[in-house]
C-alpha cells in the first residue's frame, strides 16, 4: 500500500513513524515549506521519498492520502487523489482507523475552553489512578497512543473537517462562537465541523449555546438539563459539586469543570475523587490566570485570548474590569468587542496596532492608549481601585516584540510580580 502525507508538522511526523513501525507500506511526504535539517535527516535515513517548498499533484498518487489539519479537504490535490480512487483523511481520522481501534475515546471540542476541559479530565483520571492517554489538539498526536484503554482527545474544527467516520464513545461540544472564519467558508461549515461529534455514542453539549443545534444527548445548562451549572458549582443529578476554594473561577470554568466531571462520571470515577481533583487542579497559564492581588486589585493574565470572542468571554466573568487589549489585529471589525467593553468594563487601555481601529469605537468611553505592556499596566493601575480587576486579554495576536501569546503573558506576569506597578 502506498501512503502520501501532505504536511510534515508534528502530527505528520507521528503518522509517518506509525506507518514505519507497523510496516504498513511505502510513504511519500509533501511539505509546502522548506524542511528543517532534522526532518531531512530522518526522511533520508528511512529512505522516504519527499518534496519540499510546495505541494504538487505527485502527492495525489497513492492509495491513502493523509493531510494535516491546516489543509482543507477540498484542496485540489485531495480532490485529484479521490478521482484516482484514493482514500483521503485527516490525521485524526487516520489515528481512529488504524491506531485507536480498541480504545474508548472521549473527544472534546469547543471554540473556547477545550484545552482546559481536556486538562481537567486528564487531572481527574490521574487522581483516580486510571491509566489513560491524553492527546490530540492539546499537543500530543493521537498516533502517539501506547495502548491505554481510555483515550482523551482535544479535537479542533480543522481536525474534524478531515474526518468522515470518527465516532468517539463520548463526545463533548462545550460551546460554539464565530472563529476561524478566515479558514472555514462560513459559520455553517464551522458549526457542522464541530457538530461531527454528535456521531458519538454519547454526546454532551451546552444547551445554553445559541449556535449549538438541539440534538439528542446529555444537556449542560444553567437553566435546566442533566448537568445544571451554577456560579460556583454544578449538579449532576442530585449530586452537588462545589468549586468554592478551587482555582477554577468564572462561569466559563464552571462549565468546563461540569463537562469534565460528567465525562469522568461516565467512566465510573468516584464523586469524592472528582471533587478532590477539582480542588487540586491548577488552570493552564495564560488562560484567565490569576497572577496577583495588589492593593486590593486582582491582576489576570489572559494572553491566550487572541480573538474578540475570547476576550468577551473573559469580560463576562468579571465586574469592574480595567481591560488591556491590543496587538496585531486579525479581525476586520472590532465593533462587537467595543460594545462588550462598554457593557462590561470600567476602563480600557489599547496597545499597538489596534489603537487606530479602536479609538473611534471607544469614543466617549473611558480609555487610554499605551506603547508597551508595561505602560499599559501602569496606566491600568492608576485607574483601578480596590475590588477591581486588571484583565490582560489582548483580543489580537502577539505584538511585534513577542514570539507568541506565551511570551507575551510571561512579560505581563513579570511586570506585575516584579513590583513595577507599586504596591
Amino acid at each position: 500500500m502506498r501512503f502520501s502525507l501532505i504536511g510534515f508538522g508534528i502530527s505528520g511526523k507521528s503518522v509517518l513513524k506509525f506507518i514505519l513501525v507497523h510496516k504498513m507500506g511505502e510513504v511519500f511526504v509533501s511539505e509546502k515549506r522548506k524542511l528543517d535539517r532534522e526532518s531531512l535527516e530522518f526522511l533520508v535515513k528511512n529512505g522516504i521519498e519527499y518534496e519540499e517548498g510546495g505541494n504538487t499533484f505527485k502527492a495525489a498518487k497513492a492509495d491513502v492520502v493523509i493531510f494535516s489539519p491546516s489543509v482543507r479537504p477540498d484542496n485540489s490535490i485531495l480532490e485529484a487523489a479521490r478521482s484516482f480512487g484514493a482514500r483521503t483523511m485527516g490525521e485524526l481520522e487516520f489515528a481512529y482507523r488504524y491506531a485507536l481501534r480498541n480504545a474508548k475515546i472521549f473527544a472534546i471540542t469547543g471554540s473556547n475552553g477545550k484545552t482546559t476541559t481536556t486538562s481537567i479530565v486528564d487531572h481527574i483520571l490521574r487522581v483516580a489512578k486510571m491509566k489513560h492517554f491524553t492527546g490530540g489538539n492539546i499537543g500530543i498526536p493521537s498516533t502517539e497512543w501506547k495502548g491505554e484503554q481510555i483515550v482523551v482527545l482535544e479535537v479542533s474544527s480543522f481536525q474534524l473537517m478531515g474526518c468522515n467516520n470518527f465516532k468517539p464513545h463520548v463526545g463533548a461540544v462545550l460551546n460554539i462562537t464565530p472563529n476561524h472564519l478566515d479558514w472555514h467558508k462560513n459559520m455553517k461549515e464551522y458549526v457542522n465541523a464541530k457538530m461531527k461529534l454528535s456521531n458519538s455514542d454519547v454526546l454532551l453539549y451546552n444547551e445554553d449555546d445559541q449556535f449549538i443545534p438541539k440534538v439528542d444527548g446529555i444537556k449542560v445548562s444553567k437553566n435546566f438539563g442533566d448537568v445544571r451549572v451554577e456560579e460556583k458549582g454544578f449538579w449532576i443529578g442530585d449530586e452537588h459539586f462545589s468549586l468554592e476554594g478551587s482555582k477554577l473561577f468564572g462561569i466559563h470554568n464552571t462549565y468546563n469543570a461540569a463537562f469534565a466531571s460528567m465525562m469522568c462520571k461516565l467512566l465510573d470515577v468516584n464523586s469524592d475523587l472528582i471533587e478532590e481533583a477539582l480542588m487540586s487542579f491548577s488552570p493552564l497559564p495564560h488562560r484567565q490566570e490569576r497572577v496577583a492581588e495588589i492593593d486590593g486589585v486582582v491582576y489576570v493574565n489572559d494572553s491566550k485570548s487572541t480573538t474578540s470572542e475570547s476576550t468577551l468571554v473573559a469580560l463576562r466573568n468579571f465586574d469592574n474590569a480595567v481591560v488591556i487589549i491590543g496587538g496585531r489585529p486579525k479581525e476586520k471589525n472590532y465593533g462587537k468587542l467595543a460594545k462588550g467593553i462598554r457593557e462590561r468594563a470600567k476602563y480600557a487601555v489599547v496597545v499597538g496596532d489596534m489603537i487606530p481601529m479602536m479609538e473611534g469605537l471607544l469614543d466617549g468611553f473611558p480609555h487610554d492608549t499605551a506603547n508597551s505592556v508595561e505602560e499599559a499596566v501602569e496606566k491600568s493601575r492608576s485607574v483601578a481601585r480596590k475590588g477591581d480587576v486588571v484583565l490582560f486579554s489582548p483580543a489580537a495576536t502577539s505584538f511585534d516584540m513577542f514570539k507568541n501569546y506565551k511570551e507575551r503573558g510571561e512579560v505581563f506576569k513579570r511586570i506585575v510580580l516584579n513590583g513595577k506597578i507599586g504596591g
